[in-house]
């Protein structure tokens, strides 16, 4: 029988099997439900394509990943309404596949994040600009350049600067 015991946990080879990941790629012994977590995290930056630096949770990531299924959901819609024929113009047919998954919503919502913060006086280094910080991290990478800083700004002037700031400070 499988399963989760809290005196014994998962085996490797049975975290192999659900994971997809060859046992020579996970560490032997027994896992936790903590590590099933963290190599949940891993795999789910790994098919963003995001750097796995533990920087963002998996629930934070969570909304990415539904812009991705969001996208998909579109793309397959209009596949199927071009196979069926019930679309045949451009903008139903080609629906989902000029965007990219959700990272201009995404950096928009950042952009409101850091701003909320930012207007709201939160020091660089406190936890609420640590959590946006870690979001960042995972949706834009470690630092702001020049486009993501017009980006920012645009929901207030001087969020590009706290937001470098904050990001300088760690979290």
């Amino acid at each position: 029988m499988t399963g989760f015991s809290a005196v014994t946990g998962f085996s490797a080879a049975e975290v192999a099997r659900a994971s997809g990941q060859p046992l020579t790629a996970l560490r032997p012994g027994l896992w936790s439900r903590d590590d099933l977590v963290e190599l949940q995290r891993t795999l789910l930056c790994r098919e963003l394509g995001l750097p796995d630096d533990g920087c963002a949770s998996s629930v934070e990531l969570l909304g990415l990943l539904e812009a991705v299924r969001d996208r998909l959901d579109r793309q397959l819609a209009a596949v199927r309404g071009t196979a069926d024929g019930r679309l045949d113009t451009p903008a139903g047919m080609l629906d989902g596949f000029g965007d990219r998954p959700g990272p201009d919503e995404a950096l928009d919502d950042l952009g409101l994040a850091w701003a909320r913060a930012w207007t709201a006086g939160e020091p660089v280094d406190s936890p609420a600009a640590r959590a946006v910080a870690r979001r960042h991290r995972a949706t834009a990478g470690p630092g702001v350049d020049e486009a993501l800083a017009a980006v920012l700004d645009r929901h207030a002037l001087g969020v590009a600067a706290y937001a470098r700031d904050a990001l300088d400070v760690g979290g």
